[in-house]
């Protein structure tokens, strides 16, 4: 990515940014990334320690433990994980193949090659045609092994510490996260050679549900490098292409109350009594209804029989791969929809309503639409005798209210007040209540 590139893909995920902690997942971020984020977010720094005197603190996973004392906190990585997405309030997946389709990363070669001689093993065979490579990063398959390679080429003792190369060998086999992380490495054009048998890692698929927080990190096991094995093995190429976006890639979006994939409606959304619900057809129509967006209510197993949006996905695209995917994308959707309802101002939501009637037209009758995001309220207001009545035609917890009348900037306030009050019964979850400005 050149410095304009860099600093208009800043600028688009600082904008998303509305305070609070927040994941972006970037893949392929550098040094640069994070200085133009730095520039482009109010008052941040890039912070390694807690420092209370900090706005927004910017920093990069893995990070300190102190860190999750601060209360604004942009975490800058290559993939997502189940604890990150549960412990922060907004998540930004920007993922590596669309960053290739709108060119900020490049496609790059993947070769892989087959040998038989376990990684526990000193190799012969595996050093020679390391070294035969030339100028290379390697993630070597045992210790010992990294003892004789480091003389010539860069060895990779720390996965998080790769830098952006243009030759990768990975000589052992990698778990998901672990095999993102150090592939982030040829994302700007490069080559990848796979000694480890990662093959089934290097899938759109798979490479997106690892960045979208999928799977649990877990690390595999380095192993010491015992015994020698000098036998004269051929390594066979198994593989090799050019790793470029898809050409019919996938897009998730929720609009107007529905879940969009690739455009078809899967499933209905909507927020009422301070819950998140969903309408889903898993063969018949259900119901699901949480406190909080639910992973197992956006994937679970077939097998399990549960209705879930992955379920009704496959009953009507019938691609289990990429309703995986989109599922999974749908669910951190859903999370950051409901954080954001709750970051709504609802005084200002009320008052921008009531400009646009008169305490005479009030009187009269007259029925509000309440505006939150996507989620319309409709809300009856008439005049009774001496009081307002004031009743709501699409709320779960909030039924009616009445509001005696007096002075016409009381009967607004007291008015003001009761809309604002539905609000926060109505669109804000009791997980997400404390962000609800007062």
């Amino acid at each position: 990515m050149t410095g304009s590139e860099l600093k208009k893909l800043a600028r688009e995920l600082s904008s998303l940014y509305r305070g609070g902690k927040a994941l972006f997942v970037v893949p392929g971020y550098d040094r640069a990334f994070l200085d133009y984020l730095e520039q482009e977010i109010d008052s941040s720094k890039i912070v390694s320690s807690y420092s209370p005197g900090i706005k927004v603190g910017i920093t990069t996973y893995p990070f300190p433990a102190d860190l999750h004392k601060m209360e604004n906190l942009v975490i800058v990585s290559n993939f997502a994980t189940p604890s990150l997405i549960r412990s922060v309030d907004k998540v930004i997946v920007r993922k590596s193949e669309e960053l290739m389709r709108e060119g900020y990363l490049s496609t790059f070669r993947y070769l892989n090659y087959a040998l038989d001689c376990p990684p526990h093993r000193v190799c012969r065979a595996r050093l020679n045609f390391i070294l035969s490579l030339g100028d290379v990063a390697v993630i070597p398959a045992n210790l010992e092994e990294a003892k004789v390679l480091s003389p010539s080429v860069t060895v990779v003792s720390d996965l998080f510490q790769v830098k952006s190369t243009r030759k990768l060998v990975i000589a052992r086999r990698m778990g998901e996260l672990e095999y993102l992380q150090v592939r982030s490495a040829v994302l700007h054009g490069g080559e990848l050679v796979d000694l480890g048998g990662n093959g089934d890692r290097e899938n759109w698929t798979q490479v997106a549900l690892g960045e979208l927080g999928y799977y649990t990190p877990r690390v595999t096991e380095t192993f010491v490098g015992s015994g020698h094995d000098d036998r004269d093995i051929q390594v066979k190429l198994v593989e090799q292409r050019t790793v470029k976006p898809r050409e019919q890639g996938v897009n998730v979006e929720m609009v107007n109350g529905n879940f969009l994939f690739n455009g078809n409606p899967v499933g209905r959304y909507w927020v009422r009594g301070g819950r998140f619900h969903m309408q889903l057809n898993c063969g018949s129509p259900r119901e699901i209804s949480e406190e909080f967006p639910s992973f197992t209510d956006f994937i679970s197993p077939m097998s399990t029989g549960k209705c879930s949006l992955f379920f009704s996905c496959v009953k009507l695209i019938k691609d289990l791969e990429r309703c995986k995917e989109m599922s999974m994308e749908a669910y951190l959707l859903a999370r950051n929809y409901v954080n954001d309802i709750s970051r709504v101002n609802f005084s200002h939501t009320v008052q921008a309503e009531l400009r646009k009637v008169n305490m005479k037209s009030l009187m009269k009758g007259v029925t509000l639409e309440l505006k939150v995001l996507d989620q319309r309220i409709q809300v009856e207001v008439r005049g009774e005798g001496d009081k307002l009545l004031v009743r709501c035609l699409s709320c779960e917890k909030f039924r009616e209210t009445s509001i005696r009348i007096r002075s016409i900037r009381d009967n607004y306030r007291k008015l003001e007040n009761a809309l604002r009050d539905l609000l926060l019964k109505e669109m804000v979850t009791i997980r997400r209540r404390e962000y609800v400005q007062e």
